[in-house]
């Protein structure tokens, strides 16, 4: 029996159910076909013409995203000059169906916020700050040991293979809760959970500063470094449930550090 697109949906959503996802989010299935039969699949974080490019040269039939393809209304789709056009008409003209699974992702049981977590060296994780649903972003555990949290930093560096900021250094820290991405909006709330240090993946100045308000200390790792570790996982969850198919795990980081 042929693989389709509507089974590898059906699939994403009965581990990351798309109707978890925030309001302000657009996951889903996004571009294409959804009768489309699979035999390639790639997986990244976010859809971009290298991408796509790199898809299309795996022959996929189908590209698995974090971030959503489409996210904000399109007023227009159409070609340009190779490479500037519309992803989206990118991807159409590829042939290559979208399906992406965004906050639904980051919320899951084993998602992105439970992968970064493991990854970060916490024990005995658990949800926190659950929304109207009873549905948890934020994450907690603690360390085995208290730590300075210069010290804990450079084992998340080591960890996510990326450069990370971070407030109060030489606090001693033990209760750490981690939001991959943009997560700095969940940073008051942790005030009276007990928590000596938040990891996300952005950070604003003015974050920094409330944090050390809040005597909390804030480690910002980068919001692709702190989200693309989960989409490993999520290709291995696939390649479980369809291992008839072949898969491939696109690079995509758009950042490059100097210095």
């Amino acid at each position: 029996m042929n693989t389709t697109v509507r089974d590898i949906y059906t699939f994403i959503d009965s581990i990351a159910p798309f109707d978890t996802q925030e309001s302000w989010d657009n996951s889903g299935f996004l571009v294409g076909d959804v009768s489309k039969e699979v035999k390639k699949v790639a997986v990244c974080l976010d859809v971009t013409h290298d991408t796509l490019a790199q898809a299309a040269d795996f022959g996929a039939d189908l590209l698995v995203s974090h971030h959503p393809v489409i996210f904000h209304p399109m007023k227009g789709m159409r070609e340009q000059t190779p490479g500037t056009e519309s992803i989206v008409y990118d991807a159409i003209r590829k042939d290559i169906a979208v399906l992406s699974a965004h906050t639904c992702w980051d919320m899951a049981e084993g998602g992105v916020n439970d992968v970064l977590a493991k990854l970060c060296g916490l024990e005995d994780i658990e949800g926190l700050l659950p929304d109207d649903n009873g549905i948890c972003m934020v994450r907690k555990g603690t360390l085995k040991t208290a730590v300075p949290a210069e010290e804990y930093a450079e084992v998340v560096s080591e960890a996510l293979g990326t450069v990370v900021r971070l407030t109060l250094p030489e606090k001693r820290i033990w209760t750490v809760a981690v939001c991959g991405g943009a997560g700095a909006s969940f940073l008051p709330g942790l005030m009276k959970e007990g928590i000596d240090a938040y990891i996300t993946g952005d950070a604003k100045h003015n974050d920094f500063l409330d944090s050390i308000d809040y005597d909390i200390s804030l480690l910002a790792a980068g919001h692709y470094e702190t989200e693309t570790v989960s989409m490993p996982v999520l290709l291995e969850l696939l390649k479980q449930e369809f291992p008839e198919l072949d898969y491939k795990y696109l690079e995509s980081s758009p950042v490059v550090y100097i210095g």
